[in-house]
């Protein structure tokens, strides 16, 4: 009898467990598509066809990676630059050994992007404040209403909407406008990193000095790195089987990988990849502002604003979706957190532009996860993320471009020895594989819907 396949089975990555508790109905990808696209009388093969003409829209390239194993996509139908990475994707879960492959081979097959210095730093048109109180007077904008549904999606949707219906913000449309702007702030602040007659605000010419006049004027300034369950902005949902039926279903969605591991019963472990970001949160009487700082797919390593959908089942800080790493950065070790995001953006910004790097370096320079374990190697002298993808020749420039960088001492030697000691998931064995799994353990969140999650908690 032949011997059982290392291959993966077909089994659904994303299944759900439906004793896990929400305030929202919750669907699997799988069965959704099955009550929507299929029984609206489409074949597989139609609609995957007419997914592929839709692949110009980067808001669906998501749905190449969370296509079910062994449905088939046939090159001719993808657009020429995705064929070889969509013949990969359709046929295997990524592994990290393929995404940092793929990562260093972007800048080589992907057009020099738009500078990331230029995003970092901002336009310098006199738009931003000068004074916090300018800041917090913004003036809010109209509400965005309702995301409208594509009329060219139909055909592809079959009823499914490919956003969130119904959810909502925490914060008002006010709010995170300002937080869309405290964070231009804070980039512009670090970027006085490159030289010239600096920006300032409130008199302040850096991060570290602006927050050490906050925190004595009485504001509460707090950092905690944190991890959750990735889906690069990508919502579905299903409405109800009738049209008086004003409920909506969920679909939660994520990204399986293979993690490169051996589990317990011999099999490779799956998990989901995860989002990860340092979260900073201003805080004086009703005042909130929420940010994060990460290396994203926005063109530039820095500081964006945390305004992301309410998905109880992805996000929520108060009901263990969200993992927080470590104890939170506040009073003068949150000013060093500054130091050293401020050092981290100057040099990766830097690298990105002179080497006219895609999305800003995004891939090639790290991920989102290898900036959250960068600045925790760097702090803590650990790591608890995977995976750390981040590849050794980047690792070497990124190095050659600290040694031109005048910064606070303290920073760029931590900086330095973090980008050394900072492990590399591609390949991992022995006691590298062990510390791999506590990693991976470590970073899952305490609560999911998912259970790819819940196993991956209990390895």
């Amino acid at each position: 009898m032949a011997g059982v396949s290392p291959r993966l089975s077909h089994a659904d990555p994303l299944q759900l467990d439906p004793n896990w508790s929400c305030s929202v109905p919750l669907l699997a990808f799988e069965e959704a598509l099955e009550q929507s696209v299929f029984r609206a009388g489409l074949t597989r093969a139609d609609w995957l066809k007419r997914l592929a003409q839709q692949l110009h829209k980067p808001q669906l390239l998501p749905l190449l990676w969370l296509l079910p194993k062994g449905w088939k996509l046939a090159p001719a139908d993808l657009p020429q630059r995705l064929q070889s990475l969509g013949g990969l994707i359709e046929r295997e879960l990524l592994t990290p050994a393929l995404l940092a492959a793929v990562a260093d081979a972007l800048p080589h097959f992907l057009p020099e992007g738009d500078g990331a210095i230029g995003h970092w730093r901002g336009r310098a048109d006199g738009s931003l404040p000068t004074r916090l109180e300018e800041l917090l007077r913004l003036d809010p904008t109209p509400a965005e209403p309702e995301p409208a549904l594509d009329a060219e999606a139909g055909p592809l949707s079959g009823g499914l909407i490919w956003h969130n219906v119904g959810l909502r913000h925490e914060q008002s449309p006010g709010e995170r406008q300002r937080n869309a702007l405290a964070a231009r702030v804070l980039n512009r602040l670090s970027a006085n990193g490159l030289g010239g007659a600096p920006w300032r605000i409130d008199g302040a010419s850096s991060c570290r000095a602006w927050f050490a006049q906050l925190q004595d004027s009485g504001w509460s300034l707090r950092a905690q790195l944190r991890a959750s369950v990735a889906s690069f902005g990508l919502g579905a949902s299903l409405p109800g089987a009738e049209p008086s039926d004003p409920n909506w279903s969920q679909i939660p969605l994520a990204l399986p990988i293979r993690t490169g591991l051996l589990g317990e019963t011999g099999e490779e472990v799956q998990s989901l990849l995860p989002h990860s970001c340092l979260e900073l949160e201003w805080r004086k009487g009703a005042e909130l502002l929420r940010l994060q700082y990460y290396q994203g797919t926005e063109g530039l390593c820095g500081w964006e604003a945390l305004n992301d959908l309410q998905r109880p089942w992805q996000n929520d800080s108060r009901n263990g979706t969200v993992r927080y790493l470590g104890e939170a950065y506040e009073g003068e070790r949150l000013l060093e957190v500054m130091d050293l995001c401020d050092l981290v953006a100057l040099i990766h910004n830097q690298e990105s532009d002179a080497d006219g790097l895609w999305l800003g370096g995004y891939g090639a320079l790290g991920f989102c996860i290898d900036s959250s374990a960068l600045l925790q190697q760097a702090l803590e002298g650990r790591c608890d993320l995977f995976p750390c993808l981040l590849g050794g020749i980047w690792r070497e420039r990124l190095l050659r471009r600290a040694d031109a960088v005048q910064a606070e001492p303290r920073a760029l030697g931590r900086y330095r020895q973090a980008v050394m000691d900072l492990p590399h998931d591609g390949f991992c064995f022995g006691e590298a594989s062990k510390e791999a799994k506590r990693r991976l353990q470590a970073c899952q969140p305490e609560s999911s819907p998912f259970r790819l999650t819940q196993r991956a908690r209990v390895l």
